[in-house]
């Protein structure tokens, strides 16, 4: 199994209003898988294995059968922890990319590496992603294990 670190994200999106839309990530580390297709809202992202949302500072859901709780830094808008995992999602300079540092815990025993580079496609479900980049590592990381058949 590669290394979760080697996700990147496949660009598909389709309109759905203003601030929303459906995006297709697809799994770099397992090319052969389906993408997993997310619907994007204002500060939420859903779909069969994930539904996550951006609430005063923090991100709450589930990702499979784990409960997520992030909670953005004060003094760094771009630095998330909690009890799900500690990450930083920082969007690069152009805007094509964003990169992350960090790992989340899938259970009390099992950690996994986020670290990767992530390309944004476009679209409105792409734009809503710019605006919360910690969304997007969430649902990368669920693409991924659903490809490589992980249960959370």
């Amino acid at each position: 199994m590669r290394s979760i670190s080697l996700l990147l994200a496949a660009a598909c999106a389709t309109s759905g209003g203003s601030s929303g839309g459906t995006v297709a990530i697809k799994s770099f580390g397992y090319p052969s898988a389906r993408p997993v297709n997310y619907s994007v809202g204002n500060g939420v992202i859903t779909g069969s294995n994930l539904d996550a949302r951006v609430d005063q500072g923090c991100i709450r859901g589930t990702m499979g059968g784990t409960p997520i709780q992030l909670c953005s830094d004060p003094a760094n808008p771009n630095h998330w922890s909690g009890t799900s995992g500690d990450f930083t999602a920082v969007l690069s300079p152009d805007k094509r990319s964003v990169n992350v540092e960090g790992w989340l815990l899938l259970d009390p025993v099992r950690q996994i590496p986020v670290s990767q580079v992530i390309p944004l496609g476009q679209g409105p479900g792409w734009e809503e992603l710019r605006r919360n980049p910690a969304l997007l590592v969430i649902a990368t990381t669920a693409a991924d294990l659903h490809a490589a058949r992980i249960r959370t």
